[in-house]
């Protein structure tokens, strides 16, 4: 048997995070001694020290490390580290999109340029938009459960035979930003209508193209907000997005294209 001062040196795990580990079921010693307390640990116990540490490492938590070790289906934690890769991928995405800016940004800063002189080059167009009709759900959601709506809207028109005529889209209904917490209509442009579509009213609308990630898209409401402003409009209805390029079709996040439609009207005229 190991000595848990032995047992720590070996893993590289202090023994503090062993008394841890013993007190939340995670990984117990066989043995402790009757009188001094003393924890001892076998060595058969050193792979499973070392399958919890590299499961920290993938950044599952203790809780969810206990019930990983506890499930007997061996497959269980292969789709769990399946699931951690696309997050892992995901977030070496970001980071990769968040070196690339901070490439431009000190480039501009070099040269004496402002920093957000990006938004320049973001381009407003006024455009007349024809009613259309949509095959629509609205609750309140969080950003994640998009793709879980918009998915049974596609369902559904399957169903209900309803030929899709466009790329997806969300509607803002809240007058703030909750990521967890937000009123969101979710929609599919569509022939035909029936129980479940509604007719998206036309009108004018200011329009802008936002490029790459979706963490690209507060940028572009910024300019969209501002172009109104100066050319004395105000808006008339909720803002809403569509996505020409998505996940589904974009191999990656830069590679992302969203239309966002502000409709507006002159300032001063009747709603």
């Amino acid at each position: 048997m190991l000595s848990i001062g032995e047992f720590s040196k070996i893993c590289g795990v202090t023994t503090r995070t062993l008394r841890h580990y013993d007190s939340i079921g995670l990984l117990k010693p066989v043995h402790i001694h009757p009188d001094t307390g003393y924890r001892f640990y076998d060595v058969s116990q050193l792979r499973r020290l070392l399958l919890i540490t590299r499961l920290k490492d993938y950044c599952f938590s203790l809780d969810e490390i206990v019930f990983l070790l506890a499930s007997p289906d061996k497959k269980y934690l292969l789709e769990k580290i399946t699931v951690k890769k696309k997050e892992l991928r995901a977030k070496i995405d970001y980071y990769k999109t968040l070196e690339h800016r901070l490439t431009l940004d000190i480039l501009h800063l070099e040269r004496g340029v402002d920093i957000m002189s990006f938004l320049d080059e973001i381009q407003v167009t006024l455009v007349e938009v024809q009613p259309q009709p949509i095959l629509h759900s609205r609750q309140r959601m969080s950003i994640e459960d998009y793709g879980t709506y918009i998915g049974k809207l596609f369902e559904q028109a399957n169903l209900q035979n309803l030929p899709i005529s466009g790329p997806p889209m969300s509607i803002y209904h809240d007058k703030e930003f909750d990521p967890a917490d937000n009123d969101t209509e979710v929609a599919l442009p569509v022939q035909g209508q029936n129980a479940h579509t509604r007719i998206l009213s036309g009108g004018l609308c200011a329009t802008a193209t936002c490029q790459g990630p979706y963490s690209n898209l507060p940028h572009v409401y910024a300019k969209l907000t501002e172009w109104i402003g100066e050319n004395n409009y105000v808006m008339a209805a909720p803002p809403y997005e569509q996505y020409l390029k998505g996940p589904m079709e974009a191999p990656a996040a830069d590679t992302f294209v969203t239309q966002i439609y502000f409709p507006v009207q002159k300032a001063g005229q009747p709603e």
